[in-house]
């Protein structure tokens, strides 16, 4: 995490990936599978982002054992030529990886409300709630790259207290409650 925290804060995209098999998946226009994804988003950042940016791919902590995108990214990379603007995570602090990052990519992940509420910019490729002018980019993949524009954070605050009096539960799936 040193590197992305250091010398590449404020220089890379993140990518938060979905588990293989999430239903959101098939929201997305133009992905029928989340190597489809990789392959979407690696070609458009390669085209399209700054040639001084990196990329960095976040494997999803639940999908350990189902899936590994390794070889699939460094097939990519080397067929386009940029291995060295590529890199594969696992197991780093997430709200880290969003404070040092230019801008997310994501089909349709509760990451994005993260990475809103550290004022990262997003681009949701499937069909979010969140998805809103204001809140996430709403232009073409394409675009992203050169311009992610910036969060407006009352809009956020304001979305995030409407969903947080309206339809969340203070709780977590993978722990006990306190007692």
């Amino acid at each position: 995490l040193g590197r992305l925290e250091i010398e590449l804060s404020g220089k890379y995209y993140l990518v938060p990936l979905q588990v293989y098999c999430d239903g959101q998946i098939r929201t997305c226009e133009h992905v029928t599978s989340a190597a489809a994804f990789v392959r979407r988003v690696i070609g458009s950042f390669v085209r399209n982002a700054p040639p001084e940016t990196m990329l960095v791919l976040k494997h999803h902590p639940l999908d350990r054992g189902y899936s590994n995108y390794k070889k699939l990214i460094q097939k990519l990379a080397q067929r386009y030529g940029c291995q060295d603007r590529v890199i594969y995570v696992h197991d780093l602090h997430l709200p880290t990886l969003l404070g040092h990052a230019l801008g997310t990519i994501v089909i349709n992940s509760t990451t994005a409300l993260s990475s809103l509420f550290h004022k990262t910019p997003v681009i949701a490729l499937g069909h979010t709630i969140y998805n809103m002018e204001g809140m996430t980019y709403q232009g073409k993949l394409d675009d992203f790259w050169q311009a992610p524009g910036t969060v407006d954070q009352q809009l956020f605050r304001n979305f995030r207290n409407y969903l947080l009096q309206t339809n969340q539960l203070n709780g977590n799936f993978y722990a006990l409650p306190a007692s």
